[in-house]
């Protein structure tokens, strides 16, 4: 794997939970500049795999491959908490993969978050591990970029968490079911027909 030692040393690190030294747009800038064309369709990937889903060439990249397999086990075994809880069969919801003892370990800890929004911190903490553990040993190689740019898009997020708008959003939400079902219950009134 070729090794990028100018570009990832001018790279500012950066701990979990402080917002990102840069965009993730001006990380992709950077990349075009610096990174070899072959290259940079790994780079362009890297939100693609955090979203869980596969691409072909992510084989090429022992970090990605590794963190790909470990983001599809947690979603699955999070998958399989819920439905246990709930008394679902899980099988409609699990995409192929296998759920690591690690993997699990994550799931368990997001599903024992008080709220949705500890829920959602705790998972992105989970991910940064993992990342950290994924990208150790590739210093300078292109899977230290990737690793970079998966922990860019964590901070972001993580950024981009705001609790007011959290509430205001789940207050409209919680708004706009009240009225369809108040509008349902009108229209059963009216025609004496239930919907």
């Amino acid at each position: 794997m070729k090794r990028y030692w100018y570009f990832a040393s001018t790279l500012a690190s950066f701990p979990f939970g402080v917002p990102p030294p840069l965009s993730v747009e001006e990380f992709d800038v950077l990349c075009s500049r610096f990174v070899d064309k072959e290259d940079l369709e790994l780079v362009r990937h890297v939100d693609v795999v955090r979203r869980g889903e596969y691409a072909a060439c992510i084989e090429r990249s022992s970090f990605l491959k590794a963190y790909f397999e470990w983001e599809r086990g947690v979603r699955n075994a999070l998958v399989m908490l819920r439905a246990k809880a709930n008394k679902w069969d899980a099988e409609q919801w699990i995409r192929p993969g296998s759920v690591g003892a690690d993997a699990l370990q994550s799931a368990q800890a997001v599903s024992a978050a008080p709220d949705p929004l500890q829920a959602e911190l705790v998972f992105e903490h989970e991910r940064w591990h993992a990342v950290e553990f994924f990208a150790s040993l590739s210093i300078f190689e292109l899977d230290a970029l990737l690793a970079y740019k998966m922990k860019l898009l964590i901070a972001t997020r993580c950024a981009s968490f705001d609790r007011e708008r959290g509430k205001q959003g789940f207050r409209t939400l919680y708004q706009d079911t009240v009225d369809a079902a108040a509008e349902a219950a009108s229209s059963a009134l009216e025609t004496g027909v239930a919907t």
